[in-house]
């Protein structure tokens, strides 16, 4: 099965074992391909703290006349910041159509809304290293999504700016489902890898989950049929971190660059 070794300065390489599955082997040739064209992009969830944020809410409201200077930055406010972003992105074309001097300030400030919705004061909730290009492949039909991560565990980036079912329901964010809601269809050569210790659960119960699709968003489950939202609802896992230990000291690392990233096959 083919390792994935990413190269931190400071400590020896994370190696990645990735699993021996189609959804996993696809994601694995799309990498690889990308690995050789160069360019990738590694934000440190370090750096993006509110005060960040708030310098780059005044630059957006510059650019865009959006009004996300705050006092506070609580998960309602920076759910409603983050429609401002879904709504001048096209649901499929994402950014195609956003001039290039535009394009790095929203994807900073995207990053950044959902770090500071879900980080904490190290690398949580995941290390991400991705190429801002649309290259993608299928989704195979069997791909499984799982409810609950571990610490180490590696998952596919999420390929649209929105959000996948469980994500809704975790922002109980029902306004617009149709442009927000996301579902997971095909494959980035992003590599996400889960920080967050202990186990983390999309939803911790089935049935309040589906009840909540009903009452709030009853048209839409009726549109795209509750089997859909239930079968992209979760993580799709396509390998771990074998050296864990090795993963929490880069993590709570004050300051580390990124050298690289290359595959290879298992011997």
């Amino acid at each position: 099965m083919p390792i994935i070794e990413i190269n931190f300065s400071k400590h020896k390489p994370l190696v990645i074992q990735t699993h021996d599955d189609d959804t996993s082997n696809r994601f694995v040739n799309l990498l690889r391909t990308n690995i050789d064209r160069g360019d990738y992009v590694w934000r440190d969830p370090l750096k993006y703290t509110e005060e960040y944020f708030h310098v780059l809410c005044k630059e957006v409201g510059k650019q865009l006349q959006w009004d996300w200077v705050k006092d506070e930055y609580s998960l309602e406010q920076t759910t409603r910041m983050h429609k401002d972003i879904e709504k001048l992105l096209e649901k499929s074309e994402s950014f195609k159509h956003i001039p290039g001097h535009l394009q790095n300030l929203i994807h900073e400030a995207h990053f950044c809304i959902h770090q500071i919705q879900y980080g904490k004061q190290d690398r949580t909730p995941f290390i991400q290293i991705e190429w801002f290009n649309d290259d993608h492949v299928p989704m195979p039909d069997d791909t499984t999504f799982h409810n609950d991560l571990e610490f180490g565990d590696i998952v596919l980036q999420n390929p649209y700016v929105g959000h996948p079912p469980v994500q809704c329901y975790q922002q109980n964010d029902y306004k617009n489902i149709d442009r927000t809601c996301q579902f997971h269809d095909v494959i980035k050569p992003g590599v996400k890898i889960n920080t967050c210790e202990g186990t983390v659960k999309g939803y911790k119960d089935k049935d309040k989950y589906k009840s909540w699709w009903i009452e709030h968003c009853p048209d839409y489950v009726n549109k795209v049929g509750w089997e859909t939202i239930e079968k992209y609802s979760g993580w799709s896992k396509v390998g771990k971190v074998i050296d864990k230990d090795n993963l929490y000291n880069i993590q709570y690392e004050k300051q580390i660059e990124l050298i690289g990233i290359k595959t290879y096959d298992q011997v």
